[in-house]
């Protein structure tokens, strides 16, 4: 028998393509506690990642009727600063109209914000367990609350989960995911991109005074809500890659343990 091939199968912990071959393959029982502890503190994350799609795919739908919406005020505004004659009921229908909606948005665009919290945190846990991160797992819940550091540390936290995943599921099965980043990269302007025009038409529908004001705040809502609509396909595509790699992870885990 070749001891050193010995050697290396039982202190790597590592299930070795030898395996058939080393008689003396054995896990070493103190590495094989310490990781299925590591197993055990595994968290589920597959139905926070499905609610989190479920709200992101309405947030897509009312940035869809919000489009249709403003593009009606958009003609009502251009109507008026033609001097049209406009009935007040129009225009009362048209406020109580984006007013509603508004509301209705505001509340989705919410509760879509936590649900993806939720996962993006418990996701990030997950990881630290299974391996040492930059940064703790209340970052990945604070970060987007902080300001500067919300502009880049999402992100960062993002692109390691990406490629931290895909390189332990390597190590254990030599299956190879993609690690391109440019998805992340992707979905990372349109969110800055989205954000910037979001405070943008805030602003200036207080402080909108004519009509020109709330033509330039309409027509801003209408491309924040354009954005919208890639921005959340991307972030859905997102949390369905990274779902799989989880999935892939801990099913391997399970065969191991």
């Amino acid at each position: 028998m070749d001891l050193k091939q010995g050697l290396v199968c039982g202190l790597t912990g590592q299930r070795a393509t030898f395996e058939e071959e080393c008689p003396d393959f054995k896990i070493d029982e103190k590495i094989k506690h310490k990781e299925l502890n590591k197993v055990e503190l595994i968290r589920p994350n597959k139905k926070r990642a499905k609610i989190a799609q479920t709200f992101i795919w309405i947030v897509m739908l009312l940035d869809i009727i919000s489009i249709y919406s403003s593009y009606l005020q958009y003609d009502l505004l251009r109507s008026l600063q033609n001097n049209e004659t406009i009935s007040e009921q129009i225009i009362y229908s048209n406020d109580a109209r984006q007013q509603i909606i508004g509301i209705i948005y505001f509340i989705v665009y919410i509760i879509s914000a936590v649900t993806f919290i939720q996962w993006f945190r418990r996701a990030y846990y997950n990881l630290n367990v299974r391996t040492k991160c930059r940064f703790s797992e209340g970052w990945a819940a604070g970060s987007w609350f902080v300001p500067i550091i919300s502009l880049y540390r999402p992100y960062q936290i993002m692109k390691e989960m990406w490629l931290e995943t895909a390189k332990i599921i390597k190590s254990k099965s030599n299956e190879t995911f993609d690690n391109s980043t440019t998805i992340l990269g992707f979905w990372w302007t349109l969110w800055i991109i989205s954000n910037y025009i979001g405070n943008y038409v805030l602003k200036s529908s207080f402080k909108a005074e004519t009509i020109e004001d709330l033509i330039n705040s309409t027509v801003a809502d209408m491309i924040m809500s354009l954005l919208g609509i890639p921005l959340a396909i991307v972030t859905v595509k997102i949390i369905k890659s990274y779902s799989l790699k989880e999935e892939k992870l801990e099913e391997l885990e399970n065969m191991v343990y």
